[in-house]
């Protein structure tokens, strides 16, 4: 027998999927792949056991070809009844929220039969313009948008971007007042991240790749986890998939004069994805890193040594890359200020654009990944708050070819 709402005798949102699913004719295992879960994760939807996001719920009504503002309205009245449907209070909470909903009074009946559809009359919500690939057309010069990477993400399609690769601000590392996240606690600090990072698995391609680089952070002399933390909620609440934990050896760290600690000289890059079946080139991405393995050896001294099995063909493209990368950090113009090398930005998107795909970078600062998009002939997006970040990254990318190293 289909649950129902006790008060508003209304179908569940978990019925609703598994009715429409039904009337479809597809199977659970269809649907699971189609938005980037396994099987008995949609069936736990289907059971009312746990909420899909928001993004899948849009996915689900275009794969049932539904109307998505009547299957997200019924989404969110399931999360309202969820926290509300068994305290003695619920019918009074009912009519509260209708009240703040619809901007009317709230009258003391709680024996009225409460109404389900919103009042039409109260002033609509303006809506965000998706449109921002369109406008941007086939032009390879890199699109930079000055403002906060959650909130200019919400002008991007649905499932556009092919590749984000990204450093976001550290906490508390640099307080020049230009940073996109100005939190105040690590808590805080991951909150604000996971907005972004919603943003990012709703224009990624259901193919696409996220790489995070991320560095870690210390309160009263000991390490936060703030990386591991941030992916852990990703991983948790978003849905994402981690494909590696690449271990950026930087070489070269300013000197830290902690005498019971370690000098850290290592940043994490995440490599996630959506599902299990995402783009991947390992030919080019073995193929680039013998390159840039042998201009290093080009440009090394005599005393250095090299691991030079990178360099032996197999196939004609080397051996695949480690997970651990080491790679000199880059200065910059900017006071307090370093750049992701361009190396670190470089291999993710080789592996992981495929060729005419559109790469986003919602933390760009000097536009590192927008240049190496141009390099590669590769259409790119770079949000930054920071209007000098912006106006750096435009100066640095002129329109002709560029070399490749």
């Amino acid at each position: 027998m289909s649950k129902t709402y006790k008060f508003l005798n209304a179908m569940l949102f978990s019925d609703k999927i598994k009715q429409l699913r039904i009337e479809s004719g597809k199977r659970q295992k269809d649907l699971a792949k189609a938005i980037g879960v396994d099987v008995p994760a949609y069936s736990r939807y289907e059971h009312g056991e746990r909420r899909p996001k928001r993004q899948q719920v849009l996915r689900l009504a275009r794969i049932f070809k539904t109307d998505p503002n009547e299957l997200i309205a019924m989404w969110l009245a399931d999360e309202a009844y969820s926290h509300i449907a068994h305290d003695k209070m619920a019918k009074r909470a009912s009519t509260l929220l209708t009240s703040m909903l619809s901007g009317t009074s709230p009258e003391n009946t709680d024996n009225q039969i409460y109404p389900t559809e919103p009042d039409n009359t109260a002033a609509a919500a303006p809506s965000v313009m998706r449109d921002m690939i369109a406008k941007m057309g086939r032009s390879l010069m890199p699109h930079l948008e000055h403002g906060d990477a959650a909130t200019v993400m919400q002008r991007i399609e649905d499932e556009s971007i092919d590749c984000i690769v990204t450093t976001p601000p550290y906490w508390r590392r640099r307080e020049q007042g230009t940073e996109s996240i100005t939190a105040t606690s690590s808590a805080e600090f991951i909150q604000e991240l996971l907005l972004t990072m919603a943003q990012a698995w709703r224009v990624l391609k259901p193919q696409g790749s996220l790489w995070l680089n991320m560095g870690d952070d210390t309160t009263g002399g000991f390490v936060q986890g703030i990386p591991w933390r941030v992916v852990l909620a990703m991983m948790d609440q978003q849905g994402w998939r981690l494909v590696n934990e690449v271990v950026w050896n930087k070489t070269t760290t300013s000197p830290q004069g902690s005498q019971d600690h370690l000098r850290k000289v290592h940043e994490f890059m995440f490599h996630l994805v959506k599902n299990d079946d995402f783009y991947y080139n390992d030919e080019e991405l073995r193929r680039t890193f013998a390159l840039i393995m042998r201009n290093h050896v080009k440009g090394r001294k005599k005393s250095e040594k090299i691991e030079e099995h990178y360099l032996l063909p197999e196939g004609g493209h080397g051996l695949v890359p480690g997970d651990v990368w080491t790679i000199g950090v880059q200065r910059s113009g900017i006071a307090h200020y370093c750049v992701a090398p361009d190396t670190l930005y470089r291999l993710p998107m080789v592996a992981t654009c495929p060729r005419d795909g559109i790469v986003l970078d919602p933390y760009c600062g000097t536009g590192t990944a927008c240049r190496i998009a141009y390099e590669l002939n590769l259409r790119s997006i770079g949000i930054d708050i920071n209007q000098q970040y912006i106006n750096q990254a435009r100066a640095s990318i002129e329109q002709k070819p560029l070399s490749l190293f």
